[in-house]
This record gives C-alpha cells, sequence and structure tokens, in this order.
C-alpha cells in the first residue's frame, strides 16, 4: 500500500494499492483497494471521473453530496462525476474498500480532473444509509444470500450467477460493478469483449485462461483483461468461487461477447 497519489496531502491515514491503471496497459480503468486508518480522514472533493466502492471490511464514515453515512462490509456505493465527497474513520481497525474510477484518472501534473474543497463538515452522529428509501440512489448492500441461484445461459455460460451492484439503473453511466459466483463447477468459455474487465476475488479460487496463458486466482487475487482479449473461467466441481468484477465502458446493448466456439463454427462454415 502506498499514500494515496490523487489525495496527496490532503488526507491522513488514507493508503492505496494499485491493480488496473494505465502501467498495465488498460485505458479506461482505475482500479484498486484503498485502506483508511483508525482517525483518517479525506478532505471533500470532487473528480471529472465517476467512482464506485465496495466495502472489504472496516467501517467508513462516507460524506457524498452533503449526506452522511456509515458503510461496513459488503455495502457498496456510486459517487457520480463532479458530486463532492469525503472520508473518515472514526473506529480502532482499519477499513478497506474496492475503489473503480472511470474514466480512468489522469497523470499527476496533466489536465485537472479532481479538486478539493477544505475540511469536510460532518454531523454530530453518522448513520447506515436506510437501503429501503427509494430516493437514495447508488447505494445498497451485498450478501451472499443476495446471491441469485444458478443458471444456463448457453452451452459456452453455464453454472454461474451475476448480482448487479451498480449500473445504469442506480446512476452509473461509465461502468458496471456486480458479483459473480460459481458454486460447483460449470464454465465460463473462451470469448473476448469491446470492453476492460476486472476481476477481484472474494472467496474461493478459480482457473482461468488469458490470451492462452493459465493461472489459478484465488481470494485475494485480481485479473484483468483489455478489448479483444481471449479469456475463459473453468471452475473445478467441488470448489466454489465468487469474485467482484466491473466493466468498463459498459457493455453495448448488443454484441458485448464474441464466444470462440460460435466463430470457430462461423469459420469452419465458410470455408471455400
Amino acid at each position: 500500500m502506498i499514500a494515496h497519489p490523487i489525495y496527496g496531502d490532503h488526507a491522513t491515514g488514507f493508503t492505496y494499492a494499485p491493480f488496473v491503471n494505465r502501467q498495465v496497459g488498460s485505458v479506461h480503468t482505475g482500479f484498486g483497494v484503498a485502506a483508511l486508518a483508525p482517525g483518517g480522514v479525506t478532505e471533500t472533493t470532487a473528480h471529472a471521473f465517476e467512482k464506485g466502492v465496495f466495502v472489504l471490511e472496516g467501517e467508513f464514515e462516507f460524506l457524498r453530496d452533503g449526506h452522511a453515512y456509515r458503510l461496513s462490509e459488503g455495502d457498496y456505493a456510486l459517487i457520480p462525476t463532479t458530486v463532492p465527497h469525503a472520508w473518515r474513520n472514526s473506529g480502532d481497525v482499519e477499513a478497506r474498500c474496492v475503489m473503480m474510477e472511470s474514466p480512468q484518472p489522469k497523470p499527476a501534473g496533466g489536465w485537472q480532473d479532481t479538486w478539493f474543497t477544505g475540511p469536510a463538515v460532518w454531523p454530530d452522529t453518522v448513520e447506515p444509509p436506510n437501503f429501503a428509501d427509494p430516493r437514495l440512489f447508488g447505494f445498497g448492500h451485498y450478501g451472499v444470500e443476495n446471491q441469485p441461484p444458478s443458471t444456463e445461459m448457453n452451452p459456452y455460460l453455464h453454472g454461474f450467477s451475476m448480482r448487479m451492484l451498480l449500473d445504469n439503473d442506480n446512476g452509473a453511466v461509465h461502468f458496471y460493478m456486480f458479483i459473480i459466483n460459481f458454486r460447483d463447477g460449470g464454465l465460463c468459455d473462451h470469448h473476448d469483449h469491446p470492453f476492460e474487465e476486472t476481476y477481484f476475488m472474494l472467496e474461493g479460487e478459480i482457473d482461468c485462461i488469458f490470451e492462452g496463458q493459465e493461472y489459478t486466482l484465488k481470494a485475494g487475487d485480481y485479473g484483468w483483461t483489455g478489448v479483444g482479449t481471449q479469456h475463459g473461467f473453468f471452475p473445478k466441481k467441488g470448489q466454489p468461487a465468487r469474485w467482484l468484477e466491473v466493466q468498463v465502458p459498459q457493455p453495448p446493448r448488443s454484441g458485448g461477447q464474441r464466444w470462440y466456439n460460435q466463430w470457430d463454427y462461423i469459420n469452419e462454415t465458410l470455408k471455400g
């Protein structure tokens, strides 16, 4: 973990592990894990990019557009472009979250895409969000009990389930964030996309192939595939796997997945 590169002197106790950014070849995604130490705090900031967070452990006090909320493990939140926000940790343990940023933040010293407006003004008490309130957009809570049952989409994708967290319905315009679960085997065969994907393992392990290279991802590991990158996931029976996934930019209405088996069939059909 390093001092958060965007916040610098505008925060105390705020660190960051960058996973996906332009240094690894991404052109759309800023993705990593942020941590806030006990007593840590940030100034109020706004960005020319959109952010999504998913709390992994501990508790954050989160101020968004003048309203404060206490976020705990499994909670997630959207920070729309230009919306002022701040973070604080009033507890006695470190708080950690996945942090997604899109469009990708600009390099330091370039065109300004972040603004700080000084210390945040916090209320005397900060309560958890009321997720039942329909006016509260871009917030939610994920628990394994919320994961839908496994389904079969097609011969190339089965034995999995997806729980959407952040998308158009709750205000996100640049990315999707969701949870994928393979409960007991299944298949996600070779394919590619016209967008980038990042995978952060939450539970279990899974075998995968990215551009012909074999990997095994375990809890705490991450993977990333760029536009047009061939990839597939091959769960083992008896070995559950669950990960948080983001797609950037948001997928098109159609043609978002190119299954290589289908295109191999077309190649064979059109020969000669």
